[in-house]
């Protein structure tokens, strides 16, 4: 189905393409006369110029909505950049996948490091759907997100509680959501203690946060932990 809807919006990008070339023609041959030269070579480098930044662009989105064009909720793209961040990291990380918090449903992926513990959620989007951060808050297309915003502070807040408590240290906890699909504002974006990127940007994100500051407490305790506190979570 979704695949069906990426074709049927095939011929709509045909449209946006042909304009862009006849576009880039008139600005090259106008350009031309005012530099000099043969102003037909200009119009035909603007052209060629045009088509390459629009297939660039058309591979990139075509790449960054592939969850969604084949009904995936990210959690198998996410887990696969996971891995690299706990094989890079030789210890400093462990992962844990679709772990059920009480109160919040299943969390799709927990990543451990000394004295962290880091939520990793999926979004999975149309490629039409605009994701923008405004001063603190989450629009989807228009559709402010406070509420989901609220609840994925409420799961940082009640895993770092019940963490903390059973290992007798503090373990901060923190949502990261990799953003699949849909047209992204910026490269990371933050909504009140949420932050949301590309899933290839997750690792980058937590091993520049997640530097061991002497806590008393190792990633793999702390996965020991949220292991036993949190059983696995019923497969999608």
């Amino acid at each position: 189905m979704y695949e069906q809807l990426w074709s049927a919006d095939s011929a709509k990008r045909k449209r946006a393409r042909l304009r862009g070339v006849v576009v880039a023609l008139v600005a090259g041959y106008v350009f031309g006369v005012f530099v000099g030269g043969l102003a037909i070579y200009w119009a035909l480098g603007f052209a060629v110029g045009f088509l390459a930044y629009d297939g660039l662009r058309y591979l990139r989105v075509r790449a960054e909505s592939r969850v969604w064009r084949h009904g995936e909720d990210g959690s198998v793209a996410t887990a696969r950049a996971l891995r690299v961040l706990e094989a890079a990291g030789r210890g400093e990380y462990a992962v844990l996948h679709r772990r059920a918090v009480p109160g919040h449903g299943v969390v799709a992926h927990v990543v451990a490091s000394p004295g962290r513990l880091w939520l990793v959620q999926n979004l999975v989007h149309s490629p039409d759907v605009d994701l923008v951060a405004v001063k603190g808050r989450l629009f989807f297309g228009k559709d402010s997100q406070a509420k989901l915003v609220a609840s994925w502070e409420d799961l940082a807040r009640d895993v770092s509680e019940a963490v903390s408590q059973e290992m007798g240290e503090p373990v901060k906890a923190s949502v990261v959501v990799a953003v699949h699909g849909g047209r992204v504002g910026d490269a990371r974006m933050t909504a009140g203690g949420v932050v949301l990127m590309r899933s290839w940007r997750v690792p980058a994100w937590i091993r520049g946060r997640a530097k061991d500051d002497g806590s008393a407490v190792t990633a793999h305790e702390i996965a020991q932990t949220a292991q036993r506190l949190f059983g696995p979570g019923k497969s999608a």
